[in-house]
């Protein structure tokens, strides 16, 4: 039985290739003036500077409370028509299938009523596709932000992706969902990885 316990221990020490990766409750503060925030996705440095790696690195700098977002060139946000920036719905795929900017870009109509859109103050999901370096293999993830240009409130939350290549969803609201879907993705990976049986 000791022996069993050590061996099931040292196989869940045993480091598995990541799939799905999740930042950890973040709160970013997006100010609400011109620069905003400038947040790296995959290494999760956040600076109100703009940074020297903008174009050689997955950026997204929402400013003015989130009323305005730009993304560098390797950051690609889900859009409907030619620059609104889409607010998903839960259970929206993340993918290949999905109609995202080209290039670097900007978003100033991704606020209101209307259907895609963003309500101030109320929590929504953007996603994205990006890559790490230029020419970089395509990932795709998930970001949870509070867009507010009241001066509060305004907050990038948290965000997922899936580091092998594969559509994420987005998941039911809230941080624990978020959290559930990492540790599952990390049991399913380790599981494939390992030979382990259910």
């Amino acid at each position: 039985m000791l022996v069993t316990t050590a061996a099931s221990l040292l196989l869940l020490a045993t480091p598995a290739p990541a799939a799905v990766i999740y930042s950890g409750l973040q709160n970013i503060t997006i100010p609400n003036d011109f620069e905003g925030v400038y947040l790296n996705t995959l290494t999760g440095a956040a600076t109100t500077s703009p940074p020297g790696n903008w174009n050689s690195a997955p950026m997204i700098n929402p400013f003015f409370g989130g009323s305005f977002i730009g993304t560098s060139e390797l950051l690609r946000p889900v859009i409907t028509g030619t620059d609104q920036m889409e607010n998903l719905a839960y259970g929206s795929i993340v993918g290949p299938e999905s109609s995202f900017a080209a290039g670097e870009s900007g978003s100033t109509t991704h606020i209101g009523s209307g259907p895609g859109q963003f309500l101030l103050g109320v929590e929504g999901y953007i996603g994205y596709a990006f890559s790490a370096y230029v020419g970089g293999p395509t990932m795709y993830g998930v970001m949870r932000v509070t867009l507010n240009n009241t001066g509060t409130g305004a907050t990038i939350h948290d965000w997922t992706y899936d580091d092998t290549g594969a559509p994420v969803a987005v998941p039911e609201p809230g941080r624990a969902s978020f959290m559930l879907l990492a540790c599952m993705g990390m049991v399913l990976r380790r599981r494939r990885c390992c030979g382990w049986r259910a």
